[in-house]
């Protein structure tokens, strides 16, 4: 399917960019995990300013796999969805490693 001329691969591509890059840069400048684990969250964290900096480094990492799909979309269709895949693997061993060692007790 196209919309104004582009592949819907292309257009998630850039929406998932966009909230990728607003919730790490949330989580990083207020310290705050905020919406990734809740409004109200009243959770016991190990350290949960490191937490949401680390998550928020890492949101923001994986908003470059975002980026890349978007830019290798212009020319496959689908070396974007294995990337996305072998992204969302990478981003999930990376997160919770991050949350073991940093989040809620």
């Amino acid at each position: 399917m196209e919309i104004l001329g582009f592949s819907d691969i292309t257009w998630i591509s850039v929406i998932a960019f966009v909230l990728c890059v607003a919730f790490g840069l949330y989580m990083v400048i207020t310290k705050k995990p905020g919406m990734v684990r809740s409004v109200n969250d009243t959770a016991r964290y190990k350290d949960r300013e490191m937490y949401a900096v680390k998550g928020g480094r890492l949101i923001l990492i994986y908003s470059s796999v975002w980026l890349i799909m978007l830019i290798v979309s212009f020319f496959n269709e689908v070396i974007p969805i294995i990337i996305g895949i072998l992204g969302v693997c990478v981003f999930g061993y990376f997160w919770k490693k991050m949350s073991d060692e940093f989040g809620p007790v």
